[in-house]
């Protein structure tokens, strides 16, 4: 039978950067799953991350890209698209234009000691 599992949860609301937990640890005392709405209003880009899950990110408005190889190389990622990251990658995030918006979908759920 559908159930509705939760609500979403405001969990990051900074300069700028909002994250809408719609399924995962808070939302949904979820941890095999999480779902979340991203929008970054202002150029910016994340630290080097390694992340302990997969995580598939759905870009619906602007584009990020995504550094990989120490820097070496890049892949952008346009509105419309999604891309994987395979466990135990390291990749940085940047949003060189702001106004992005995505959805990353993660697996298990996203946990801050799995982003490392």
């Amino acid at each position: 039978m559908p159930q509705i599992l939760g609500g979403s949860q405001r969990v990051v609301d900074h300069e700028g950067l909002t994250i809408d937990e719609l399924a995962g640890n808070v939302a949904s005392s979820e941890d095999r799953i999480s779902i979340a709405l991203v929008r970054v209003a202002n150029p910016s880009s994340e630290p080097w991350l390694t992340l302990d899950y997969d995580e598939w990110m759905c870009v619906l408005k602007g584009r990020m890209v995504l550094l990989y190889e120490d820097g070496k190389k890049e892949l952008e990622v346009k509105a419309g698209e999604t891309v994987y990251i395979e466990k135990g990658e390291r990749v940085r995030p940047m949003f060189p234009d702001g106004g992005t918006e995505y959805i990353p979908v993660c697996l298990p759920a996203f946990r801050p000691d799995r982003c490392i």
